[in-house]
């Protein structure tokens, strides 16, 4: 049931622990069991995920006890220089394991499973953590064994970090009980049925971060200023001619550098971005109302915060509320749209940071785009496209002629100029202008903020509209906005890492002096609805839902039992189900599709030596290695941005040694360097699932081929390395695939091939999890088939799947698809 009405996301699930750092009645303790305890037998194993104190403190973090057995069990952490140390402890006797692992991997991967196994036969305890190897303990326990599962504070162990728990569950093969810690308040806690079975003192529900924005701090200049935020350092920078201060999102720290000279250009708007190669916030400005004749063009080196003229080339436009975009790629800035003397633009204009130029207007291709102005872009991470939404304008361009609110979307291809209309929304009530910066963090959503600029005082919201269709939703709580000036502006970004929202709302009563304000919200953001629908004190307005979605489930399982049944004398052909290759030796093979993988010689297992620093060194110098490889530079670029140049150096180095080391344990396979490039060369005796699909593909082999489908049954491609670094790569090997699924599946359906069909069909949705026309290609060769009872499965997986990525229940029934597939 918990599946059935919540979305399979847990990235704002949990508590937060006080710790230490406050007074002893107010840190947390979380007591999963303070009613009645579970009673296990033979074996057991506690599961949770944990996220590191960002403050100093150290203490317990869990503790065990079963009333009828003497031994009492503690996970202690502590930090020791740069290593994270875990210790599990039998109390007030002796240390049993302790783990030493880097701090900075762990910060890095946000959250990392822990796992403690109770083997109740042997008299053994097994500790997990990140992806280390397990540790065992000989300890004094038996079975059966009835665990008080405590966090946090418990009796008189008040020592406590300051961290983050989610994903609790504990049992075995014949029990397990799960708590989705989905709560937004009170002092209960739920097991994944909505029976309360444990307690929390001073807990905060992490659920609320992804409702309610968080505001951080708040900034002031007295003179003209602009603001971006550097998901690279995490980093908020407000600039004005003489001074910028520096904002830390992870530790709160603001800091304050004024310049040994001042700006050489005149502030008006501020207008600026980064440029993460070169390490520089650039400042532009297109328009003064008095002559000017400085540069109109300068950048701030990030490292010792001096000034540097980039250009004096001058528009001469008043662009107010235009749309920006960085192309680090081509190194060009892209403007769009604004405003000024009365004219809406739709111009296309670019500065070429190399040129150190503007380029004259240029006519866009396609579909046109209206002029107008507070519009907004921003760059999808599946497909690269540049993507236009929204504003206020009007056919002729002519201010006097009145405005209309815009909101449809476009998309953009910088090299052609040519744009796309995806669709337009007719919109009549709560009018609102999309800030600047939008959100395309996958193939489905676009996320935005919007404030109706025609009133003084209003709210920022956060919408997220379809890309398909222009369906929308508002998200999380309201920002307030002072909206009098034309320099009053909000910008949205997205860190993937933090898996934050950072929204910067910067505001004037004088178009001179300004505050910045600084807030963040947990991503996926969540409705109101979501916030309040897991059981707790206002499940009670929620019941009649649950008892619908009980419902319909009950009602989906009959349904499902009865298509399963093969109906008497209907006569039941089959389809190919299992991948009929002769079976190779599992020695040597590297495996990225599904759970990154990699078998020595021997046949061990040793995905866990490659941390995740050299997995991604190893995958990019991989990806690379089809042609030249990968430059020195390029991997330093994209792994230690941030570190000099020497350090950076000496980091890569170890780095590229220690992959080499590690595939030292495999025949077949070798990292070289030449001319500047690292490359991985294979020989036969080793295999590799991404080296052989490519080469399968070059081929042009049949895409349906066992040899094909055999690597993509394993998973998704990189499963579980959402590294920007890899979303190119991610989206060339997708959109190669369902380009050949896809007509795959049109060449079986003209041969009439339902074999072909389902499988080419059901391959696609391993690829485009929510593909509805892949669904229905499938559903339609098992009618022709003749096997109806496997379409109920199969349309059960694909709706899984689509209330997992989408957050919500497909819209058309099994009946529905069926009867309109067999019409």
């Amino acid at each position: 049931m918990i599946s059935f009405v919540f979305p399979d996301d847990a990235s704002a699930q949990g508590i937060r622990f006080t710790g230490s750092d406050e007074p002893i009645e107010g840190r947390t303790s979380v007591a999963f069991f303070s009613d009645a305890v579970p009673t296990f037998y033979q074996a057991f194993a506690i599961n949770f995920d944990l996220q590191l104190p960002q403050n100093n403190t150290i203490g317990y973090i869990v503790r065990i006890k079963e009333k009828n057995q003497g031994s009492i069990f503690n996970l202690h952490y502590d930090k020791e220089g740069e290593q994270a140390v875990f210790r599990l402890n039998e109390e007030g006797k002796t240390s049993l394991i302790t783990m030493r692992i880097a701090l900075e991997y762990l910060i890095e991967r946000h959250w990392f499973p822990v796992r403690m196994e109770y083997d109740l036969q042997k008299g053994q305890i097994k500790l997990q953590i990140a992806n280390e190897i397990p540790q065992s303990a000989t300890v004094s326990i038996e079975s059966p064994y009835s665990p008080n599962v405590t966090f946090g504070r418990s009796d008189y162990m008040i020592d406590v970090p300051s961290f983050s728990l989610r994903n609790f569950r504990i049992g075995n093969k014949e029990k397990e009980i799960v708590f989705p810690l989905l709560e937004s308040e009170g002092n209960k806690l739920h097991n994944a049925s909505g029976e309360v079975m444990g307690k929390v003192t001073n807990g905060t529900w992490l659920l609320n971060d992804a409702f309610h924005w968080h505001k951080h701090t708040v900034m002031h200049s007295s003179s003209p200023s602009g603001a971006a935020y550097d998901p690279k350092r995490k980093s908020i920078y407000y600039v004005n001619q003489d001074s910028v201060e520096i904002y830390d999102i992870q530790t709160g720290v603001t800091r304050s550098t004024r310049f040994s000279a001042p700006c050489p250009m005149k502030f008006k708007l501020g207008n600026c971005f980064i440029n993460h190669e070169e390490n520089r916030l650039y400042v532009y400005e297109t328009y003064y109302e008095e002559t000017y004749t400085g540069p109109t063009v300068v950048s701030l080196d990030l490292h010792d915060f001096t000034w540097r003229i980039e250009s004096s080339d001058y528009l001469q436009r008043e662009l107010n509320h235009h749309a920006s975009y960085f192309l680090p790629d081509s190194r060009k800035l892209l403007l769009f749209g604004g405003y000024g003397k009365m004219v809406y633009s739709n111009d296309l204009l670019f500065y070429d940071l190399t040129e150190k130029n503007w380029s004259q207007p240029e006519s866009m291709r396609g579909d046109s785009i209206l002029p107008r102005y507070f519009t907004s872009t921003g760059r999808s991470q599946v497909d690269q496209k540049i993507y236009i939404f929204g504003g206020m304008g009007n056919e002729s361009g002519q201010h006097i002629v009145g405005r209309k609110y815009f909101y449809d979307l476009y998309t953009l291809d910088p090299t052609t100029r040519r744009t796309t209309k995806i669709w337009d929304v007719d919109r009549k009530e709560n009018l609102f202008v999309p800030a600047r910066g939008l959100v395309i963090p996958d193939s489905n959503w676009i996320y935005m903020l919007g404030y109706p600029e025609h009133l003084t005082h209003s709210f920022i919201k956060l919408r997220r509209f379809a890309i398909h269709d222009g369906e929308y939703e508002e998200l999380g709580d309201s920002i307030p906005i002072y909206s009098d000036k034309i320099s009053t502006h909000a910008n949205l970004y997205f860190d993937p890492h933090l898996k934050k929202l950072i929204a910067l709302v910067q505001e004037s009563d004088n178009d001179i002096r300004s505050t910045l304000t600084v807030y963040s919200l947990e991503f996926p953001a969540i409705s109101e609805s979501q916030l309040y629908a897991f059981p707790g004190p206002r499940a009670q307005k929620n019941i009649k839902f649950y008892l619908l979605g009980f419902s319909a489930l009950c009602i989906g399982i009959f349904v499902y039992k009865v298509y399963r049944r093969p109906r008497r004398g209907e006569p039941i052909t089959t389809l190919p189900d299992e991948l009929k290759l002769p079976e190779e030796p599992q020695i040597n093979r590297i495996y990225l599709f599904g759970d990154f993988t990699v078998v020595d010689r021997t046949g061990m297992d040793i995905s866990h030596l490659f941390s995740a620093r050299l997995q991604q060194v190893f995958c990019l110098v991989l990806f690379h290695s089809h042609n030249t490889g990968i430059s020195s530079n390029l991997l330093t670029h994209l792994l230690w941005p941030d570190k000099p140049k020497d350090k950076a150096k000496t980091s890569r180095g170890v780095a590229i040694n220690n992959l080499r080391k590690v595939l030292s344990e495999l025949d077949g396979i070798e990292i070289i360097y030449e001319e500047g490039h690292y490359r991985v060369i294979f020989e036969s005796a080793c295999y590799c699932d991404y080296w052989q699909l490519k080469e399968l593909l070059t081929e042009d082999l049949d895409v349906l081929s066992p040899k094909v489908l055999r690597i993509l049954e394993r998973g998704e491609f990189l499963l579980g390395m959402d590294d920007p670094i890899f979303d190119k790569s991610k989206y060339d090997i997708e959109s190669m695939l369902i380009e050949k699924f896809q007509k795959c599946i049109t060449k079986s359906r003209e041969d009439k091939d339902w074999s072909s069909l389902f499988r080419a069909a059901e391959a696609l949705l391993t690829i485009d999890t929510v593909n509805e026309s892949a669904l229905e290609q499938g559903l339609y060769a098992l009618y022709k088939g003749k096997l109806e009872p496997r379409a109920a499965l199969f349309y059960k997986r694909f709706t899984e799947n689509y209330r997992r990525l989408m957050g919500e229940e497909y819209p058309d029934t099994f009946d529905v698809m069926w009867y309109r597939t067999t019409q």
